[in-house]
């Protein structure tokens, strides 16, 4: 969790605007940490900042907001693994993995890709990166 008045501002601020961008994307967003939304509920103990889901093919995305900050915590780490190896349980996209977002501060897109490679995620194809 962001621990500063700024770094909170800025973890509203990219929450916001991939909600923003996933709604542009077709996503039908059904949770936010983000005024104007429910809050997400615990999947398996841990809490995304987004759910949206796509109608036409059945299936959800999670996303998360990281600033530079965040991307150096050990939380950040354990969320990254738990959302990049989730599947879709029923639906047209039953098995298919289901779709990740991250979104971050651009000038953090160098710090994000250590962070995947340490974590041996920079290879999932499941994985969207938005710096806003």
């Amino acid at each position: 969790m962001p621990e500063t008045e700024a770094e909170n501002t800025e973890h509203n601020r990219l929450v916001k605007a991939l909600t923003e961008e996933l709604k542009k994307q077709g996503f039908k967003i059904s949770n936010a940490a983000c005024e104007g939304y429910d809050p997400c509920t615990e999947v398996e103990n841990m809490v995304p900042d987004v759910k949206a889901y796509n109608c036409k093919k059945e299936f959800v995305v999670f996303g998360l907001a990281k600033t530079s900050n965040e991307l150096t915590e050990k939380l950040t780490e354990e969320q990254f693994k738990f959302f990049t190896h989730r599947f879709m349980h029923r639906g047209k996209s039953a098995k298919a993995p289901v779709p990740f977002c991250i979104a971050i501060t651009k000038g953090c897109e160098k710090q994000l890709e250590a962070c995947l490679k340490k974590l041996k995620l920079d290879y999932k194809k499941d994985i969207f990166l938005f710096a806003f």
